[in-house]
Protein backbone atom coordinates (compact mmCIF):
# COMPACT_ATOMS: atom_id res chain seq x y z
CA UNK A 1 0.00 0.00 0.00
CA UNK A 2 1.41 3.28 -0.92
CA UNK A 3 2.56 5.61 1.84
CA UNK A 4 0.67 9.33 2.88
CA UNK A 5 0.66 11.41 5.50
CA UNK A 6 -1.62 10.27 8.05
CA UNK A 7 -4.52 12.93 9.06
CA UNK A 8 -7.55 12.58 11.33
CA UNK A 9 -10.75 13.06 10.06
CA UNK A 10 -12.36 16.13 11.64
CA UNK A 11 -15.12 14.54 13.74
CA UNK A 12 -17.82 16.46 12.00
CA UNK A 13 -16.94 14.43 9.10
CA UNK A 14 -16.33 11.21 10.48
CA UNK A 15 -20.28 11.24 12.16
CA UNK A 16 -21.32 11.17 8.56
CA UNK A 17 -19.59 7.36 8.73
CA UNK A 18 -21.49 6.36 11.59
CA UNK A 19 -24.25 4.05 10.40
CA UNK A 20 -27.81 5.13 9.90
CA UNK A 21 -30.99 4.62 8.48
CA UNK A 22 -29.51 6.79 5.54
CA UNK A 23 -26.34 4.89 5.13
CA UNK A 24 -26.11 3.38 1.61
CA UNK A 25 -27.27 -0.15 1.37
CA UNK A 26 -24.08 -1.61 0.24
CA UNK A 27 -21.88 -0.47 3.03
CA UNK A 28 -24.69 -1.73 5.54
CA UNK A 29 -24.27 -5.44 3.94
CA UNK A 30 -20.42 -4.82 4.16
CA UNK A 31 -20.76 -4.59 7.90
CA UNK A 32 -23.52 -7.43 7.95
CA UNK A 33 -21.09 -9.46 6.44
CA UNK A 34 -18.03 -8.74 8.61
CA UNK A 35 -20.27 -9.25 11.49
CA UNK A 36 -21.23 -12.88 10.17
CA UNK A 37 -17.71 -13.55 10.00
CA UNK A 38 -16.86 -12.23 13.20
CA UNK A 39 -19.59 -14.06 14.93
CA UNK A 40 -18.56 -17.42 13.93
CA UNK A 41 -14.83 -16.53 14.40
CA UNK A 42 -16.07 -15.96 17.99
CA UNK A 43 -18.60 -18.83 18.21
CA UNK A 44 -15.49 -21.19 20.58
CA UNK A 45 -14.63 -18.36 22.29
CA UNK A 46 -16.48 -18.00 26.33
CA UNK A 47 -15.81 -14.21 26.62
CA UNK A 48 -17.16 -12.59 23.02
CA UNK A 49 -14.70 -9.59 23.99
CA UNK A 50 -13.20 -8.10 20.90
CA UNK A 51 -10.42 -5.60 20.75
CA UNK A 52 -10.27 -3.18 17.96
CA UNK A 53 -7.14 -1.76 17.26
CA UNK A 54 -5.01 -0.29 14.11
CA UNK A 55 -1.55 0.01 13.19
CA UNK A 56 -1.04 3.32 13.14
CA UNK A 57 -3.02 6.63 13.69
CA UNK A 58 -5.81 8.12 11.97
CA UNK A 59 -7.10 4.75 10.38
CA UNK A 60 -10.45 5.08 11.29
CA UNK A 61 -10.61 2.31 13.89
CA UNK A 62 -12.69 4.08 16.04
CA UNK A 63 -15.18 5.19 13.76
CA UNK A 64 -15.36 1.46 12.51
CA UNK A 65 -15.46 -0.36 16.27
CA UNK A 66 -18.50 1.89 16.82
CA UNK A 67 -20.08 0.74 13.47
CA UNK A 68 -19.68 -2.89 14.25
CA UNK A 69 -20.53 -2.29 17.88
CA UNK A 70 -24.20 -1.18 16.05
CA UNK A 71 -23.87 -3.86 13.59
CA UNK A 72 -23.82 -6.57 16.13
CA UNK A 73 -26.42 -4.80 18.27
CA UNK A 74 -28.75 -4.87 15.49
CA UNK A 75 -29.19 -8.69 15.46
CA UNK A 76 -30.49 -8.40 19.15
CA UNK A 77 -27.48 -8.93 20.66
CA UNK A 78 -26.53 -7.06 23.65
CA UNK A 79 -23.62 -4.57 23.33
CA UNK A 80 -20.83 -2.86 25.03
CA UNK A 81 -18.91 -0.20 23.46
CA UNK A 82 -15.79 0.11 25.93
CA UNK A 83 -13.52 3.35 24.82
CA UNK A 84 -10.05 2.45 26.48
CA UNK A 85 -8.20 4.97 24.43
CA UNK A 86 -7.68 6.73 27.13
CA UNK A 87 -5.44 8.95 25.25
CA UNK A 88 -7.28 10.39 22.62
CA UNK A 89 -10.81 9.56 23.11
CA UNK A 90 -13.11 10.18 20.28
CA UNK A 91 -16.50 8.07 20.97
CA UNK A 92 -17.97 10.58 23.35
CA UNK A 93 -17.76 13.45 20.70
CA UNK A 94 -18.68 10.69 17.44
CA UNK A 95 -22.08 9.94 19.59
CA UNK A 96 -21.97 13.24 21.65
CA UNK A 97 -21.86 12.11 24.75
CA UNK A 98 -20.48 13.61 28.66
CA UNK A 99 -17.65 12.32 29.07
CA UNK A 100 -17.27 13.54 32.46
CA UNK A 101 -17.02 10.10 34.06
CA UNK A 102 -15.69 7.39 32.15
CA UNK A 103 -13.65 4.41 31.92
CA UNK A 104 -10.62 6.33 33.89
CA UNK A 105 -12.98 6.99 36.27
CA UNK A 106 -14.21 3.79 37.37
CA UNK A 107 -10.36 2.29 36.72
CA UNK A 108 -9.16 5.79 38.60
CA UNK A 109 -11.23 4.07 41.68
CA UNK A 110 -13.04 7.57 41.50
CA UNK A 111 -16.52 5.82 40.52
CA UNK A 112 -16.89 2.80 42.17
CA UNK A 113 -20.32 2.18 40.68
CA UNK A 114 -19.85 1.01 37.30
CA UNK A 115 -23.46 1.36 36.38
CA UNK A 116 -23.48 4.96 37.00
CA UNK A 117 -20.09 5.29 34.58
CA UNK A 118 -21.98 3.49 31.23
CA UNK A 119 -24.25 5.26 28.60
CA UNK A 120 -27.47 3.18 28.63
CA UNK A 121 -29.45 2.50 25.21
CA UNK A 122 -27.13 4.93 22.70
CA UNK A 123 -28.44 2.70 20.26
CA UNK A 124 -31.08 -0.27 20.59
CA UNK A 125 -29.38 -2.84 22.63
CA UNK A 126 -26.42 -0.76 22.69
CA UNK A 127 -24.44 0.75 25.68
CA UNK A 128 -21.25 2.61 25.79
CA UNK A 129 -18.87 3.12 28.48
CA UNK A 130 -16.79 7.02 27.25
CA UNK A 131 -13.00 6.94 28.32
CA UNK A 132 -13.32 9.36 30.80
CA UNK A 133 -11.16 12.59 31.79
CA UNK A 134 -7.27 11.70 30.32
CA UNK A 135 -5.36 9.97 33.09
CA UNK A 136 -1.72 10.44 33.59
CA UNK A 137 -1.15 6.65 33.60
CA UNK A 138 -3.28 5.05 30.86
CA UNK A 139 -0.90 1.42 30.59
CA UNK A 140 -0.89 0.91 34.32
CA UNK A 141 -4.53 1.55 35.00
CA UNK A 142 -5.51 -0.90 31.90
CA UNK A 143 -3.21 -3.71 33.65
CA UNK A 144 -4.92 -3.37 36.59
CA UNK A 145 -6.89 -5.85 38.62
CA UNK A 146 -10.28 -3.22 38.65
CA UNK A 147 -9.86 -3.46 34.66
CA UNK A 148 -10.54 -7.63 35.16
CA UNK A 149 -13.22 -7.07 37.12
CA UNK A 150 -14.70 -4.80 34.65
CA UNK A 151 -14.28 -7.29 31.92
CA UNK A 152 -15.51 -10.28 34.00
CA UNK A 153 -18.94 -8.04 35.04
CA UNK A 154 -19.39 -6.83 31.80
CA UNK A 155 -18.98 -10.51 29.72
CA UNK A 156 -21.99 -11.86 32.03
CA UNK A 157 -24.08 -8.66 31.05
CA UNK A 158 -23.50 -8.19 27.73
CA UNK A 159 -23.18 -10.71 24.85
CA UNK A 160 -20.80 -8.75 23.33
CA UNK A 161 -18.12 -6.57 24.35
CA UNK A 162 -15.83 -4.25 21.97
CA UNK A 163 -13.22 -2.13 22.68
CA UNK A 164 -11.49 1.12 21.55
CA UNK A 165 -7.88 0.84 21.83
CA UNK A 166 -4.92 3.15 20.28
CA UNK A 167 -2.64 1.80 17.41
CA UNK A 168 -0.78 -1.48 18.96
CA UNK A 169 1.75 0.32 17.08
CA UNK A 170 2.43 3.13 18.86
CA UNK A 171 1.79 2.16 22.95
CA UNK A 172 0.93 -1.49 24.21
CA UNK A 173 -2.56 -0.59 25.46
CA UNK A 174 -4.07 -2.81 23.00
CA UNK A 175 -1.66 -6.02 23.94
CA UNK A 176 -2.35 -5.83 27.41
CA UNK A 177 -5.96 -7.31 26.51
CA UNK A 178 -4.86 -10.29 24.91
CA UNK A 179 -5.05 -13.13 27.49
CA UNK A 180 -8.11 -10.89 28.82
CA UNK A 181 -10.22 -11.02 25.28
CA UNK A 182 -11.04 -13.44 22.05
CA UNK A 183 -8.84 -11.42 20.30
CA UNK A 184 -8.20 -8.32 18.18
CA UNK A 185 -9.05 -6.75 14.38
CA UNK A 186 -6.70 -4.41 12.56
CA UNK A 187 -8.77 -1.30 11.24
CA UNK A 188 -6.42 -0.84 7.79
CA UNK A 189 -6.66 1.88 5.78
CA UNK A 190 -6.12 1.72 2.04
CA UNK A 191 -3.44 4.76 0.99
CA UNK A 192 -2.58 5.12 4.16
CA UNK A 193 -1.74 1.79 6.03
CA UNK A 194 1.94 0.25 4.68
CA UNK A 195 2.67 -3.35 4.60
CA UNK A 196 5.68 -2.18 7.27
CA UNK A 197 2.92 -1.24 9.71
CA UNK A 198 1.05 -4.15 9.15
CA UNK A 199 4.31 -6.10 9.57
CA UNK A 200 5.48 -4.66 12.84
CA UNK A 201 1.64 -4.81 14.10
CA UNK A 202 1.51 -8.24 13.68
CA UNK A 203 5.04 -9.31 15.59
CA UNK A 204 3.89 -7.28 18.23
CA UNK A 205 0.56 -9.16 18.54
CA UNK A 206 3.12 -12.66 18.08
CA UNK A 207 5.31 -11.56 20.71
CA UNK A 208 2.46 -10.99 22.91
CA UNK A 209 0.61 -14.60 22.27
CA UNK A 210 -2.25 -12.42 20.77
CA UNK A 211 -4.69 -13.79 18.65
CA UNK A 212 -5.24 -11.58 15.57
CA UNK A 213 -8.76 -12.20 14.22
CA UNK A 214 -9.05 -10.57 11.55
CA UNK A 215 -8.37 -7.12 9.45
CA UNK A 216 -10.98 -4.66 8.29
CA UNK A 217 -10.44 -2.59 4.90
CA UNK A 218 -11.40 0.44 4.59
CA UNK A 219 -11.08 3.49 2.15
CA UNK A 220 -11.34 1.25 -1.31
CA UNK A 221 -13.03 2.16 -4.13
CA UNK A 222 -16.29 -0.16 -4.60
CA UNK A 223 -15.75 -2.93 -7.46
CA UNK A 224 -18.27 -2.28 -10.14
CA UNK A 225 -19.15 1.91 -9.46
CA UNK A 226 -19.66 3.60 -6.77
CA UNK A 227 -21.37 3.05 -3.74
CA UNK A 228 -22.38 6.32 -3.34
CA UNK A 229 -20.97 6.50 -0.40
CA UNK A 230 -17.71 8.23 -1.11
CA UNK A 231 -14.48 6.20 -1.66
CA UNK A 232 -15.92 4.04 1.71
CA UNK A 233 -16.00 0.09 1.21
CA UNK A 234 -16.25 -2.09 4.25
CA UNK A 235 -14.42 -5.28 3.74
CA UNK A 236 -13.47 -8.09 6.53
CA UNK A 237 -11.37 -11.28 6.56
CA UNK A 238 -10.60 -13.09 9.37
CA UNK A 239 -7.55 -16.04 10.59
Amino acid sequence: MAKRKSERLPISLSRKFILSDETQFAIREAYKAARTNLIFSLASSERKMVVVTSCGPSEGKSTNCLNLAITMAETGASVLLIDCDMRKPVQHTLLRLDNKIGLSSVLGGIVHDISKAINRGVRTRLDVLTAGPIPPNPAELISGSIMDQLLDLASRHYDYVFIDTPPATVVTDALLFNSRTAGMIFVVKEGNTTHGGIHEALEKAKMTNGKVLGFLKVNCSAKGGKSGYGSYKYNYSYE
